[in-house]
């Protein structure tokens, strides 16, 4: 029998409510070459019924790698979250679910049903969320009445109790994860206003020596810049995801230090510690080195948030290397340190034959005072902490 054949019989099964069957014929047209997302589907329906929830969310992952809007599987795939408590990212799939519907001149009423059910359950979780973070804001002394004006812009913003204003900027500042309003917008960051970048460019050869030691004894330490389910939806992928061209050796990652990287750097390390680094939980400071390969790009794209600068060391620099951020362009040279507001879209490239390598961390942006760096990072780490078991 075909692959097809054994997928028509599945579904028949399936219909007669006969999930055994369904499951192993959905399984043999897998095994026949047949390894299609609605194939896929088939298999995770008929999981679902025979109560194998485990192998169900394996099928629903199978089909959203091959079709990542794939509206069934999307609400599957919350529902599958939801039932372990897992609400953040059952949240996620359901949010994407409703968006990609709204796009469809029309929708099966089984389809309907479920988009009505799911729309309530995220009215449910977005309410269960937002009491979580005035909890936690709560706890170190938020009151709104004399907190800063742009931090509670910002959480009305977030909590969607207030829109943002239209940008007239071409390329506006457009973070993925949290918006502070009423920051100025720059681009490449003045460096008369970062008084520790002189420092920063005088140690170059110092943190260049470093950097070849530890390429000389542990190359391998350098992985895909861009891991996939670190604050990303559903459907956020591209250039970007796990890609060869674009590694990193850590000192700290997500906040958390790598002593196997630290251990070659203690210069660095010393340096790094005399900044200010942006400390959320969970979320920062990252300081690494980053390879750019030979030839390679990274595409336009925006960062987290815009209450921080990104900032570059070049240290290993051949020609041809360079930066966009918004409507400025610069030329990579190395020694020759920026920082920039990476939630503006930007871009990078190698157009040379040899790699590019450059430090890289982030600092918080010299306009914030102390109160709004406390309250920012309150807010960001009680969303990184945000229970996934209720």
């Amino acid at each position: 029998m075909t692959g097809k054949t054994l997928f028509d019989a599945g579904i028949k099964a399936l219909q007669a409510g006969r999930a055994v069957e369904a499951r192993s014929q959905f399984q043999a047209s897998l095994d026949a070459g047949e390894d299609s997302a609605q194939v896929w589907l088939g298999y995770a329906l008929a999981c679902v019924v025979q109560g194998d929830l485990a192998a169900a969310e394996t099928g629903i992952d199978h089909v959203l790698s091959r079709e990542g809007k794939n509206l069934r599987a999307l609400i599957m795939k919350g529902d599958l979250l939801a039932g372990r408590n897992d609400e953040q990212n059952a949240a996620a799939h359901y949010t994407l679910a409703l968006r990609v519907a709204a796009t469809l001149p029309s929708v099966p009423p089984a389809i309907a049903k479920d988009l009505s059910r799911i729309q309530e359950h995220l009215q449910q979780l977005n309410q269960r969320f937002r009491q979580h973070l005035f909890e936690q804001l709560a706890s170190v002394g938020y009151q709104r009445a004399s907190a800063p004006s742009r931090f509670n812009e910002a959480l009305d913003l977030m909590m969607g109790v207030k829109v943002r204003e239209e940008e007239s900027e071409r390329y506006p500042q457009m973070p993925h994860v949290f918006y502070m309003p009423h920051i100025p917008y720059r681009t490449f960051y003045p460096t008369e206003h970062l008084p520790w970048m002189k420092s920063l460019e005088e140690a170059t050869d110092t943190i260049q020596h470093e950097l070849q030691a530890l390429l000389a004894q542990n190359a391998a330490g350098f992985t895909p810049y861009v891991h996939s389910g670190l604050d990303r939806t559903p459907s956020d992928d591209g250039d970007l995801l796990d890609s060869d061209s674009w590694t990193s050796a850590y000192l700290w990652q997500d906040g958390e230090p790598d002593e196997n990287v630290i251990a070659f750097c203690p210069e660095t390390v010393t340096l790094m510690k005399s900044l200010p680094l942006t400390k959320i939980k969970g979320l920062a400071p990252s300081v690494l080195f980053s390879k750019l390969n030979a030839g390679a790009t990274i595409a336009p794209h925006t960062g987290m948030l815009n209450a921080r600068l990104i900032c570059h060391l070049p240290l290993i620099v051949p020609p041809e290397c360079g930066l966009r951020v918004g409507h400025d362009e610069r030329q990579t040279r190395r020694g020759e340190g920026w920082a920039f507001d990476d939630s503006i879209n930007h871009e990078a490239w190698n157009r040379s034959d040899e790699d590019r390598i450059i430090l890289l961390f982030d600092v918080w942006r010299p306009e914030l005072n102390e109160d709004e760096r406390h309250l920012i990072t309150t807010l960001l780490e009680s969303v990184r902490s945000y229970p996934t078991a209720a």
